[in-house]
């Protein structure tokens, strides 16, 4: 038995979670003497059933953690316990931090200097392309984006990073090997290139529901802080914060219009302890840590603030003033502008012919960015 297997055998093993997990470490020394120790030592330890004692003294099953470690190599990955050098040092410094985790790519010291940016699946214009700009600003100021992933916020914070050539985590809530969602699979195979795939679960692992709360424990904990942009009452993000507060990260958060569901989350957030977040700026000062950041090679400087083109107005047409970053649909401008419809059309299509315009799906229309 290596000491890795150990490792494997004892995390995996059912009713053994990573407070237990640490309990035995604290006692034992280390995964391949607690697989030694007599049922009735185990029994000793807080928290051990007799049946759990029972599982580690019998366990056998020392050929499928070995296939297990097979399929991680064959697969390009690795797998980082506590006791590895690599292990990332923010993760280590939470309560009880994963025993071990699996990496596809490189964890890097520079990704110390993280900020995780989470929220809904559901995200609306506003929200992705303003959460798309702040990774991108976060990547030039040389800050690692941490995500999970998943559809919406999520794929806009690791692409808005990538797009600047900055470094990005996603947390997975499944095994590495499991693509979810699947329309992220480009992305997927993007993200070890410059940063990593990161889990805690066997390769395998579906991505059942209970896996999620474990996964954003992992986003949070690899962060000095977690930005919310976007997120129902009830969404995943409001968890991830919340293990933000427990570790003592700090918790920002977007606003957005009041009338939307997706902006219940954040609004909440900043009422109760989060700060209001409107430039990448807002989250440099909670950070003290990126002041010392150095920009990445060939990087420019993130651009001041500006009124949005000051000079497109100087073009003369009844529609700009009504367009702004939020999606209006067809009949939205016809009613806000008092024109027939078909004339609406054409001069969409003219202001779209120079470039200050842009469709998006279902007929609705913003200002270019």
């Amino acid at each position: 038995m290596t000491e890795i297997l150990a490792w494997l055998a004892l995390r995996g093993l059912p009713g053994v979670g990573p407070v237990l997990f640490h309990r035995l470490i604290q006692v034992f020394g280390d995964p391949a003497q607690v697989f030694e120790t007599p049922v009735k030592e185990l029994r000793a330890v807080r928290g051990i059933s007799a049946a759990v004692a029972q599982t580690i003294r019998g366990f056998r099953d020392w050929d499928r953690m070995e296939e297990q470690l097979s399929r991680v190599k064959a697969f390009g990955a690795q797998v980082l316990t506590l006791n590895d050098p690599l292990y990332p040092i923010r993760l280590k410094e939470i309560p009880f931090p994963p025993p071990l985790i699996f990496v596809k790519g490189e964890i890097k010291t520079e990704d110390s200097l993280a900020l995780a940016i989470v929220g809904t699946r559901r995200a609306s214009y506003y929200g992705t392309k303003t959460c798309r700009s702040l990774a991108r600003q976060l990547a030039l100021r040389g800050v690692t984006v941490v995500s999970g992933l998943a559809r919406g916020i999520d794929t806009a914070a690791h692409q808005g990073s990538l797009e600047e050539g900055g470094r990005t985590l996603a947390v997975l809530g499944c095994g590495l090997d499991v693509v979810y969602p699947p329309e992220n699979r480009e992305l997927y195979s993007r993200i070890p290139e410059n940063g990593a795939l990161v889990s805690e679960f066997l390769l395998g692992t579906p991505p059942e529901a209970h896996n999620f709360p474990r996964r954003n424990r992992i986003i949070s904990g690899l962060s000095l802080g977690v930005l919310v942009v976007e997120a129902g009452g009830k969404s995943g993000a409001l968890i991830t914060a919340k293990f933000a507060l427990e570790q003592g990260r700090e918790v920002m958060a977007v606003p957005g219009p009041i009338t939307s569901p997706t902006s219940l989350g954040p609004h909440r957030l900043i009422q109760r302890w989060a700060k209001l977040v409107q430039d990448v700026e807002d989250i440099l000062v909670e950070l003290p840590q990126t002041r010392g950041a150095v920009r990445l090679e060939g990087a420019e400087p993130p651009e001041a603030p500006v009124s949005p083109r000051p000079t497109m107005f100087q073009v003369d047409d009844p529609l700009l003033p009504l367009l702004g970053s939020e999606p209006l649909q067809l009949e939205e401008l016809v009613q806000a502008s008092h024109l027939p419809a078909p004339d609406v059309m054409s001069r969409l299509t003219l202001l779209e012919l120079q470039g200050l315009v842009r469709e998006l799906p279902g007929k609705c229309y913003v200002l270019q960015d």
